[in-house]
């Protein structure tokens, strides 16, 4: 053959023979092949497929993608999130959240990325994100998202009712406090400040209005060192812990920071044992109020 006869030819492989594969039929097997990988009916299959789809899907129709009519492409991605998240029970909450969990599986427990703290208290206010924690646990500079936004008498009702409160603040009469000042383009003594109101007339006030046996549920303690993180670690049950960390950045105030939120899926992998250790660390190194 010459060469310009083989220039721009394209070889159907399919063209001459009885071949060609059934792509529909291929797709209903793949379908069906994912249901049948969690061990779902079609019923339960239908009712995870709308979790993850938005929009509903029914028993019917995953009947018809089995056998008739070839699944969509954005119902093929869905079923492999289906399959890959294991057998669904959908009267479990958190099979709401699939994606989610496939995401944090994927990116070391980081389930969701927020441009500011704000953004992500309008998505997740305290109110929500402290209800029914067994611990909290909170590092940081002045812990405003504890206990600035979130009422003073809710946080003394969940000590009452047996959740552990942990509060680390960095010192106010440290070189780290007037460092991040500087930072922040805050004059001397600002954010000192407003450490101080924190500590003395806002968290030791739940404690002193405690019972004896209550206060040993909640510490206060101060750490002097070069602040990294705002660290807040939140659990509710054994399978529902929750960290929330920012990076203290040159020139931003903490609220400005991105935030990020990572669930614990696995006791040792993942951000969450991560920041749980520097928090354990820094509370090593503090001192008590």
């Amino acid at each position: 053959m010459s060469d310009d006869q083989s220039d721009g030819v394209v070889i159907n492989l399919w063209s001459r023979g009885k071949g060609r594969p059934d792509m529909a039929e291929m797709a209903r097997d793949q379908f069906r092949a994912m249901r049948v990988s969690c061990d779902d009916s079609r019923e339960e299959f239908a009712e995870a497929l709308t979790q993850v789809l938005g929009w509903n899907v029914t028993e019917s129709l995953v009947e018809s993608w089995e056998t008739s009519t070839p699944p969509p492409g954005d119902v093929i991605v869905a079923a492999g999130f289906v399959a890959k998240s294991g057998p669904t029970d959908v009267a479990d909450a958190r099979a709401t959240d699939m994606v989610s969990s496939l995401t944090g599986n994927r990116f070391a427990d980081v389930t969701a990325v927020y441009a500011s703290r704000s953004e992500f208290t309008a998505s997740l206010p305290p109110h929500n994100l402290f209800a029914g924690a067994r611990r909290i646990r909170a590092a940081g500079l002045s812990l405003n998202l504890l206990v600035q936004q979130y009422a003073l008498g809710d946080l003394a009702k969940l000590i009452t009712q047996g959740t552990e409160v942990q509060c680390l603040f960095l010192d106010p009469d440290s070189d780290a406090t007037a460092n991040r000042e500087a930072e922040e383009g805050y004059r001397r003594g600002e954010l000192a400040a407003l450490t101080s109101m924190n500590v003395h007339t806002r968290v030791t006030r739940v404690r002193d209005r405690l019972d004896e046996p209550d206060r040993a549920r909640q510490t206060i303690a101060m750490y002097s060192e070069v602040i990294r993180f705002n660290i807040l670690l939140i659990d509710k049950t054994d399978d529902d812990r929750l960290c929330v960390f920012q990076p203290y950045l040159p020139a931003a105030r903490g609220v400005d920071s991105p935030t990020f939120v990572a669930n614990r899926r696995r006791p040792a992998a993942g951000l969450y044992p991560t920041f749980e250790a520097v928090f354990e660390a820094l509370l090593n190194r503090s001192e008590l109020v």
